[in-house]
């Protein structure tokens, strides 16, 4: 697939733009999360292209060839927000279909948020919608009360960096692992990573006792998404998770809501093995997000384009179509009876 440049904000994107063969049908501008790369959405892009839509696939700021700026408030959620909306300007498009997966998702949400006008629909998966706060939660304290969170808190140090970088082959199969139990504990060989000090002994701990876990995706994609961190480095992506101050004062000074906007249909997709995505934050989403579709995979772990990718590519298809046809406020009943 073609890599294109564009260069906005003074920022330098890559991306991917492919064109399907017809007048597309709408544009999708889909947004890969960590520790991912563009062509996560390589088996999406091929399936909704060939059903007639356009897909745009950006390196996210950090990644592959696009820019990787040193200071971590280049990756604030208000100034992803912004580069998003000035590659659409780049592009001359007005509007897109946003979808979305794990910090690409969260992304997405403040997007349709900071520029609701740019979002015809959104499609999120893995990452549930936080409404913006009143008040500040640090990340040690939002560790605390959901213990599954505590790996943010270690890649949030800057010193996790260079550990990181030191242990990708540990680091890479360790992330992309089969589902894990979702209370984030230890069963059937997978390496326990999302709770206090688990993914810094495990990194201690080293390369002599560390045996590959059952991952995802083949030997040999692994080594590709580990030689593109070790040319890429990983202070980018990690810097994703440096901003929660930053985000918060950026929202509360410019008033964003916290209810998300009713004229942006949203299909959210969630696997129940996922230990980063809690039950309870899926309960709530409806009380912030009216125009809402839940779609829960049964079994499937964080990796959704990956262990479900047919189900995935076909029911957002069946949600586009509604989306078009301007249902998508009845999509919810249309989709919500279909089980995966």
């Amino acid at each position: 697939m073609k890599q294109e440049f564009i260069t906005v904000g003074g920022i330098r994107y890559c991306y991917v733009d492919q064109q399907p063969n017809q007048q597309p049908k709408a544009t999708l501008l889909c947004l890969h999360g960590f520790p991912d790369q563009w062509y996560g959405w390589e088996n999406q892009i091929a399936a909704w292209s060939q059903a007639g839509y356009r897909v745009i696939v950006p390196h996210m700021l950090g990644y592959g060839l696009s820019d990787k700026p040193s200071a971590a408030a280049s990756y604030s959620t208000k100034n992803l927000s912004r580069d998003l909306a000035f590659l659409l300007d780049g592009l001359q498009l007005d509007s897109v279909i946003v979808i979305a997966h794990d910090w690409g998702a969260a992304v997405a949400w403040r997007f349709a948020l900071w520029y609701p006008n740019r979002v015809r629909a959104l499609v999120t998966l893995s990452v549930p919608y936080f409404p913006p706060s009143e008040t500040y939660i640090p990340i040690s304290e939002a560790s605390k009360r959901v213990p599954t969170f505590a790996y943010q808190e270690y890649f949030s140090d800057p010193s996790s960096t260079r550990e990181i970088e030191t242990n990708l082959d540990i680091f890479i199969p360790a992330l992309f692992q089969t589902p894990r139990p979702a209370n984030g504990g230890f069963a059937d060989g997978k390496l326990p990573v999302l709770r206090a000090g688990q993914m810094q002994t495990l990194l201690k701990n080293g390369k002599e006792s560390f045996n590959i876990p059952p991952t995802v995706i083949p030997k040999h994609e692994l080594e590709r998404y580990i030689l593109d961190f070790q040319q890429g480095g990983m202070n980018g992506p990690l810097s994703y998770y440096r901003n929660t101050r930053s985000r918060f004062d950026d929202e509360k000074e410019a008033g964003l809501p916290t209810a998300f906007p009713s004229s942006i249909p949203v299909l959210f997709f969630y696997g129940t093995q996922d230990g980063t995505c809690p039950q309870s934050f899926v309960s709530r989403m409806p009380m912030f997000v009216p125009n809402l579709t839940i779609v829960p995979l049964e079994g499937k772990g964080h990796w959704l384009l990956l262990e479900a990718t047919e189900q995935i590519n076909s029911t957002v298809l069946e949600f586009l179509d509604k989306v078009r046809s301007g249902s998508g406020g009845l999509v919810g009943e249309a989709i919500a009876s279909v089980r995966l």
